[in-house]
């Protein structure tokens, strides 16, 4: 070399640094993002399948109600004609 220095390589300037961190923070919030989604969609499918035993149970238990009115409805029903027979016989 002929006596002269090289430049030496000038240091990264903040601008440059800035744009790193920001896209590394970027980066580090999509991976975050990710990681939050799955655990949502994970609770959420958790939270379905309990809706979804809550709505079946609800439902035979509706089922199970229903039964009693409708049994009574038969009894109301056969009692009306027993007393239509009865008044019927007392008038001939």
């Amino acid at each position: 070399m002929n006596g002269k220095r090289l430049p030496l390589a000038k240091p990264m300037g903040p601008s440059l640094r800035g744009r790193e961190v920001s896209l590394i923070k970027g980066a580090g919030n999509r991976l975050l993002l990710k990681k939050l989604e799955k655990e949502v969609y994970k609770d959420m499918e958790q939270v379905t399948a309990r809706l979804n035993q809550l709505s079946k149970r609800i439902r035979t238990r509706v089922t199970r109600m229903n039964k009693v009115p409708k049994a009574l409805d038969a009894i109301e029903t056969v009692i009306k004609e027993v007393v239509k027979i009865l008044v019927a016989v007392g008038k001939w």
